[in-house]
């Protein structure tokens, strides 16, 4: 759109760690008299657009020049400084988290090799949630809430790590930074998806065999998307590679048996499948969370019973608090 409006450029990059909540619009460059409205004050903005304009070699934005002022205000007000600021509620911290989170998604699954900087954020996000679920254990009830809405690839990520944090720590056999590692494998366990059909992901049943055999190497795509990353570490590339291998041996991609599995692997497994039984799902509606922890009981060979007790004595909990 052409008019006599003065731009200024500003880095896209100057976006990642910032809530959704902009107080001005943002443009994109077409020619030198040609801007795109691409984000709006009123809708704020959109996680994933921002994340393929940046996938795409974008490296600027632009702002009406009369609005530079809102702009600096708004970027020096980082998702984590509001998060670390004291007077900041706990609605609003897990609120603007979140927020961290759905940004840190959007930039995992628009990547085919995860970058230094994207692995960076996701272990900031990690230990946020360690440390607020360590302050105050009730927060947990109000994430289930905030969890079940948007798209179900970003958010069945963000609460597989947040399930898988709270598990892990329920064990009692982790220290902070291996819960934070277990948590970090739960957010990056389905990346390997972001390279298959959305109607191959998505669908649970009817599935042909081809279709079924394809959605089985998710977990070996997951792997190879981290192998060029040299700070994740392998216990988290374990967890992606092995999160659906089952006690009985009938898993994939190995079918492993239940010594042979990586056990914070077994606890994203659990959470992962415990957290697409709560949701609703094309052609199927969300279990409650005590029918979710019935049918995992019902089946020995697919998780480990210990596990699953501890869950339902975990979750149902947070749940009643929920209602």
């Amino acid at each position: 759109m052409s008019n006599n409006k003065v731009y200024t450029a500003v880095s896209i990059h100057s976006f990642r760690n910032v809530t959704r909540d902009i107080t001005f619009d943002l443009y994109l460059k077409i020619s030198d008299d040609n801007y795109a409205h691409v984000f709006s004050r009123t809708t704020g903005l959109d996680y994933k657009r921002l994340a393929s304009y940046s996938g795409k070699g974008v490296t600027e934005l632009f702002i009406r020049a009369e609005d530079k002022g809102l702009y600096d205000i708004f970027i020096s007000r980082t998702a984590e400084s509001i998060f670390a600021d004291a007077s900041t509620s706990q609605e609003k911290k897990i609120a603007t988290l979140l927020n961290m989170t759905e940004q840190n998604m959007a930039e995992i699954f628009s990547q085919f090799d995860l970058g230094q900087e994207t692995v960076d954020s996701s272990q900031k996000v990690i230990h946020n949630y360690v440390t607020l679920m360590t302050q105050e254990p009730k927060t947990l009830a109000t994430i289930l809430r905030l969890v079940s809405h948007g798209e179900y690839l970003y958010y069945h990520s963000i609460a597989v790590g947040i399930f898988s944090i709270i598990l892990a720590k329920a064990t009692g056999q982790f220290d902070q930074k291996t819960i934070e590692m277990v948590g970090l494998g739960g957010f990056f366990h389905d990346i390997g998806n972001s390279h298959l059909p959305r109607e191959v992901y998505e669908k649970e049943q009817g599935l042909l065999v081809e279709q079924l055999d394809l959605k089985k190497t998710h977990c070996k795509l997951g792997l190879q998307m981290l192998e060029n990353t040299p700070n994740v570490p392998d216990e988290v590339r374990w967890i992606v590679y092995q999160h659906h291998e089952e006690p009985g041996g009938r898993g994939y991609p190995n079918q492993l048996t239940a010594s042979a599995i990586y056990y914070p692997a077994k606890i994203v497994g659990l959470v992962d499948e415990f957290s697409c039984l709560i949701s609703q799902r094309p052609g199927r509606s969300a279990l409650t969370a005590d029918k979710a922890i019935e049918f995992l009981r019902s089946r020995p060979d697919q998780f480990d019973a210990d596990l699953v007790k501890l869950l339902g004595s975990v979750f149902l909990r947070a749940m009643s608090q929920a209602a």
